[in-house]
């Protein structure tokens, strides 16, 4: 008992450290984000920060086709696994990684001539695949230290990525292409720095095929999972566009951007716990992934009540100082907004659990019902209001439709039949 103890307390502690890396590397990000923010907010007319906006929504969107295929199948085979055997799922995942991206590009350009070169469309499909190329080399680094728990080696190069971009921002943003400029010479350099200093594993041709049908199989369903999720996030912002036009894209904008230190330390831990719940539930430990996603969840809320106030007490002058005086009314958005990010952390780990426990169907099935609520409330927002505020309050029932739908497909369907009983019982009583 005592070394069992033991053992625990040590798991416990290597989590707890990886954790604050991983939390310190998406801290680096979220900073060096809101600076470039206000630097392009501040410098670009509304009409092109608005683009800017569907620029980046759009780019976040395309990108999980790649990361939905590839990156949770990735992370869930290799839980538990050798270096070795990492190394040969680490091969699989390259190959596909690179067709997919030339793909991308592509199909980019040749969308692009169906687009007036005055159109915000055109000018996404010119820029994406530059962004796209450039930043290649520096995901597959990412991914290949995540999976392997070395959370300090993105911490550092997310460091010397951001220092780069925000140092050529301060120079070169004037206008849309600055912005373009910039993230791609900030790609290029951390490139340079991969090679030159860490040891990412060669693709061999042979190994390709060892793991390609497992990764597939749990791609066909995460993919769309992570491209719904992030249209989920992104429809907002689209339906504002399309229904309001670019203006109220950028207050509605403006406010999004404070979202990212609420979601900061959610994405840090989650991150690391997803590597310690698929290990759990590839060696049929699926009770105790429950309770441990469970205190998970607690903790997390814990830990981002402080921010929500925050924002909620300060958004006048955060808004104000960040974005400037024409964006006074984000400031009831980003109130409404800090409100339903307290239901984030337990739709999050709902999501964490059944990809742990090889269930990425479901988790396909709740994002789609998370979605289609968010759709129909953001309809009835335009219908009725036709304003930002009214849409980001909609997304107060998307969230709790996420969670109690989450819920219950874990107890009833993704865990073990034997087990679901007792974990019912367990979870209603810890409650």
């Amino acid at each position: 008992m005592k070394k069992n103890n033991a053992i625990r307390f040590v798991q416990q502690q290597l989590i707890k450290k990886q954790s604050l890396w991983s939390l310190g590397s998406n801290g680096v990000s979220a900073l060096a984000g809101l600076i470039l923010f206000a630097i392009s907010s501040s410098r670009l007319s509304a009409a092109d920060f608005g683009i800017w906006v569907i620029f980046q929504t759009a780019s976040t969107l395309l990108d999980m086709f790649r990361t939905g295929l590839l990156f949770p199948g990735y992370l869930q085979l290799s839980a538990g696994k050798t270096r070795k055997q990492k190394r040969s799922i680490f091969n699989s995942v390259q190959l596909v990684f690179i067709l997919i991206t030339l793909s991308q590009c592509v199909l980019c350009w040749i969308l692009k001539l169906a687009f007036s070169p005055a159109s915000a469309w055109y000018f996404f499909f010119e820029n994406y695949p530059w962004i796209l190329l450039s930043g290649s080399l520096v995901t597959l680094a990412e991914w290949w230290f995540q999976s392997n728990l070395r959370f300090q080696h993105i911490l550092f190069l997310r460091g010397i990525h951001r220092v780069a971009l925000l140092s050529v921002a301060f120079f070169f943003v004037f206008d849309l292409h600055g912005l373009i400029y910039v993230q791609a010479s900030a790609n290029g350099l951390s490139a340079v720095l991969i090679l030159f200093f860490f040891q990412l594993p060669k693709l061999q041709w042979q190994m390709v095929k060892a793991h390609s049908a497992k990764l597939f199989h749990f791609g066909k369903y995460a993919t769309p999972s992570q491209m719904l999720s992030n249209l989920l996030r992104s429809s907002d912002t689209l339906m504002i566009s399309s229904a309001m036009g670019a203006a109220a894209t950028g207050i509605y904008g403006a406010a999004a951007k404070f979202l990212e230190f609420i979601e900061l330390p959610i994405r840090s831990f989650g991150a690391v716990h997803f590597n310690h719940l698929a290990k759990l539930a590839n060696t049929g430990q699926h009770h105790e992934a429950l309770a441990f996603a469970r205190q998970r969840v607690v903790s997390t809320m814990m830990k981002v009540l402080p921010v929500v106030l925050f924002l909620g007490v300060f958004a006048p002058p955060l808004i104000s100082h960040i974005s400037g005086p024409n964006y006074a009314a984000s400031v009831p958005v980003l109130r409404v907004m800090a409100i339903y990010c307290l239901l984030i952390p337990a739709d999050r780990y709902c999501g964490l659990l059944l990809e742990a426990f090889a269930r990425p169907d479901l988790n396909l099935i709740k994002v789609l019902v998370m979605l289609a609520a968010n759709v129909a409330g953001n309809g009835i927002a335009i219908i009725f209001f036709n304003t930002p505020l009214s849409i980001a309050a909609s997304s107060i029932v998307t969230f709790s439709v996420g969670v109690a739908f989450g819920l219950w497909l874990i107890i009833s369907k993704a865990l073990p039949q034997q087990q679901q009983s007792v974990s019912f019982k367990v979870a209603i009583s810890q409650n």
